[in-house]
């Protein structure tokens, strides 16, 4: 089910089904969005929220108290469930998923609450994972939100850049050129950066869409091989690895019972 907020400045609508930003548009200019609207033929989905993995796992299985759980999904699964809402006000909304602990899937019961808030000309989503489980349980969370790109009628994908707050880049220079074979070797991964945020940024005009990125130990920037409509930029607290042991992904916490891992994201619309 779809969910609309708005305020003075921005209406955003949300998906129930993985409790994910689904559309965003500055009142200005409504017929303009600036989230992906999720063509499946290019990527099905807009901006999930990925729980209790970020990426693949090793030949998609892990191992637990001897037992091994298959047929993984890419980014973990919260992004594939029904979220249940929680509250919902002018400007907010909140989701929680329940899971009870599963003898295939996920073995830790635990749950999850995701709240969107519209904050004048920026969309904060909180997402906060707890370990209900009488055993310690391993997380790792990330956000994937796809950015249009171009957000300016008339303007080309190679119109813009991504910028880093610092020169970070991988040559070195705060800005990332996007053309249309960019990501034809899949994406870029950062670790440990010490800039705060990244943006999609149009050339000459210094209009642009930021993702906080400060809080994260991981940042990545994607978009599908020869694709020209979007990119992400993804902050992630921990990364893919090998092996089949959860708890030693990179970056992965392992949360004792009752235990929180929590984090915020948010895009500045700045235009």
């Amino acid at each position: 089910m779809e969910y609309t907020l708005e305020n003075e400045l921005l209406t955003l609508t949300v998906e129930s089904h993985g409790a994910e930003l689904w559309d965003l548009r500055r009142k200005e200019d409504p017929a303009a969005p600036l989230l992906w609207d999720g063509k499946p033929q290019v990527w099905a989905r807009r901006a999930p929220v990925l729980f209790p993995w970020c990426g693949r796992v090793e030949d998609n299985w892990f191992e637990f108290e001897g037992r091994r759980y298959e047929d993984l999904p890419q980014h973990g699964f919260n992004r594939d469930m029904e979220h249940t809402l929680v509250k919902q006000e002018k400007d907010s909304i909140t989701f929680r998923l329940d899971w009870p602990g599963d003898g295939e899937k996920f073995p830790w019961k635990f749950s999850f609450e995701t709240c969107h808030t519209l904050k004048g000309n920026v969309v904060e989503t909180v997402c906060t994972g707890t370990n209900l489980d009488s055993r310690p349980m391993p997380a790792q969370l990330g956000f994937h939100a796809g950015l249009r790109c171009p957000f300016t009628p008339g303007k080309a994908y190679s119109d813009y850049i991504i910028r880093f707050e610092k020169p970070e880049a991988p040559d070195g220079s705060d800005t990332f050129t996007l053309d249309g074979h960019v990501f034809d070797n899949d994406s870029f991964c950062f670790p440990g950066l010490s800039s705060t945020w990244l943006q999609v940024e149009e050339k000459g005009t210094g209009k642009a869409l930021r993702v906080d990125t400060g809080d994260f130990g991981f940042v990545l920037l994607w978009s599908p091989k020869g694709c020209q409509e979007f990119v992400c930029i993804e902050p992630w607290t921990g990364a893919v690895g090998p092996g089949h042991d959860l708890a030693r992904r990179p970056g992965a916490v392992v949360l004792q019972p009752g235990e929180s891992i929590s984090r915020a994201h948010r895009i500045t619309v700045d235009l």
